[in-house]
């Protein structure tokens, strides 16, 4: 899956070999060493061999709580226009995730990855209605792929704040692409859920016993609850916005790709009010091996 001979020179250092393993989507973590880099990648073949053996001598590979099957396997042209997608606005491609069509676990699932860090290992799993088409219900399934193709690559940034806003960046759906990041955890979707369902039991009770029931209360956290996301939703946005229309003099064309380099404390300082000699100071002197690749690819004299 990766050359060998390519790790051992990204290992050492070797600036347009990690560079060729970053447009792989193998993107260095936040101040990730060599050492750990190199060790993280080998534990990936490891793990990426273990499933295949494992499919191979067993017909199935168990990971957390899903289980898949030898010909559950995603065909890899599947992923062709994903990776075009991510490859026109972030520049990487990734061709090394396996990808499997399973049996949904409920009626509004549409696909999910599973993915960890520093035991590095991911897999893709999408309902299996989408094997012989490519939109079920609100789903597309070059949709799918190329969100979560963003969350593997940046598995190593630990981004909260900005994770959601640069998967959905893939959407082909403009409400999606400006909105599709207000929920960063499942803690946020379940306080949505919750005050929601809030209103609907007051609702229930006031039909079946209560009909002097008040509504307006129940209606008040689930108004705090979509203020706070929203209004934090805007912030997020402006300032990556700001982040944006700064760095833009600096990496041109690249600017996009730079950013989802970017961990979320880069983003908030890149988005500080500042002239472009101050912003091309700072990421001149970005010394982890991160901002060296990124300086390496996007910003070296062509």
């Amino acid at each position: 899956m990766i050359n060998e001979d390519l790790l051992q020179r990204a290992e050492s250092g070797d600036l347009v070999a990690l560079a060729e393993l970053d447009a792989q989507g193998l993107l260095l973590g936040a101040e990730e060493s060599l050492a750990d880099y190199a060790t993280r990648l080998r534990r990936l073949q490891a793990n990426v061999a273990k499933m295949d053996g494992e499919l191979t001598s067993g017909g199935t590979y168990t990971v957390e709580d899903i289980t898949v099957e030898r010909d559950q396997r995603i065909p890899p042209a599947v992923f062709v226009e994903p990776r075009a997608i991510t490859q026109r606005l972030f520049d990487f491609a990734i061709d090394w995730v396996p990808g499997f069509f399973i049996t949904p676990p409920g009626i509004l699932f549409g696909g999910c990855s599973y993915y960890f860090f520093p035991d590095f290992f991911a897999l893709f799993t999408i309902r299996r209605a989408f094997a012989e088409k490519e939109r079920w219900l609100i789903y597309r399934r070059t949709e799918l792929l190329a969100h979560e193709l963003c969350h593997i690559a940046r598995i190593g940034l630990g981004s909260y704040e900005y994770e959601e806003v640069f998967a959905y960046r893939t959407s082909g759906s403009r409400f999606r692409r400006a909105i599709g990041g207000i929920f960063r955890s499942p803690s946020d979707s379940y306080s949505f859920l919750g005050s929601a369902f809030l209103i609907l039991l007051a609702r229930l009770a006031q039909i079946a016993r209560f009909p002097s029931l008040p509504q307006w209360p129940f209606w008040l956290p689930f108004l705090a609850v979509m203020a706070y996301h929203f209004g934090r939703h805007t912030l997020t946005m402006r300032r990556l916005d700001r982040a944006r229309r700064q760095l833009a003099p600096v990496c041109g064309e690249h600017t996009e790709a730079v950013l989802f380099r970017c961990t979320d404390p880069d983003i908030h300082m890149l988005a500080e009010p500042q002239d472009r000699e101050s912003i091309e100071a700072w990421v001149e002197a970005q010394d982890s091996w991160r901002w060296q690749v990124i300086r390496h690819r996007f910003l070296s004299p062509a």
